[in-house]
């Protein structure tokens, strides 16, 4: 639990480090709020529900999972795409006059600026660059490194708490992942396996009030068995990834 208390506080710390760029002050006291609530969340990692699945259903998604980067998506590549497209429909519609409820320009800014916010969270909650998936009594644990891990209860109910709620659901081959925060903020983690089971793709989907669209980052896994000794790999910001002889405990 420290460990976790640890990660978390360093998400939310690099977080609103990264959004206190903010030009209003009250945008950036609005962000603030959502980051003390996703840490809140973190730190207490509530049981999750999930309608009755099989047990093979859940048994696919056992083991450790290291992350694919040349099929995977950066979230600074994402959010470059995405302003684009933004931008170019904001343009678009305020040249033709073609306004969603009297959209003025002032009001398009503040929706690109909502979208960067959304591109810095989804940058510190899809770093990971290795999962293990296990499953302990009715408790599915998705470990991720340097981030806080997802529980589900998988005979629980859904937890509503006065901060927010969160769920999740198993169906086929598909494990969904909920969290409602304050703030009309909605985070979305949805682990897709592949036919073969060979690959499994974790798509984060970040929903917030205000922004016009969602922010999702898409990442691809390959299982793996982890060694003693060997190569350690950790993925940096320039670098790509860096590999590194490691040694056993």
């Amino acid at each position: 639990m420290v460990l976790l208390g640890m990660k978390c506080s360093l998400i939310v710390d690099q977080l609103l480090c990264k959004i206190a760029s903010v030009r209003r002050p009250q945008k950036a006291g609005v962000w603030k709020r959502r980051a003390v609530a996703l840490l809140w969340f973190c730190l207490m990692s509530t049981g999750q529900s999930v309608q009755a699945a099989s047990s093979d259903a859940v048994s696919a998604f056992l083991g450790h999972w290291e992350v694919d980067f040349s099929a995977s998506e950066h979230p600074n590549d994402k959010l470059r795409y995405l302003y684009e497209v933004t931008l170019s429909d904001h343009r678009r519609r305020l040249a033709s006059g073609q306004n969603r409820m009297g959209e003025s320009p002032f009001q398009a800014m503040e929706d690109l600026r909502g979208l960067v916010n959304l591109g810095r969270l989804a940058e510190q909650i899809t770093r990971t660059s290795v999962l293990e998936i296990r499953q302990f009594d009715e408790t599915l644990t998705v470990t991720r490194d340097d981030n806080f891990s997802l529980r589900c209860d998988l005979v629980g109910q859904v937890q509503r708490e006065g901060l927010g709620a969160s769920d999740c659901r198993i169906k086929d081959q598909e494990l969904l992942f909920e969290l409602k925060l304050p703030g009309d903020v909605v985070i979305t983690h949805r682990l897709i396996l592949s036919q073969r089971r060979d690959r499994l793709s974790m798509a984060t989907s970040i929903f917030a009030g205000g922004v016009s669209q969602p922010f999702t980052v898409n990442r691809v896994y390959q299982p793996f068995t982890p060694a003693e000794t060997g190569f350690a790999c950790e993925y940096h910001l320039g670098k790509g990834k860096v590999c590194q002889l490691g040694t056993g405990k």
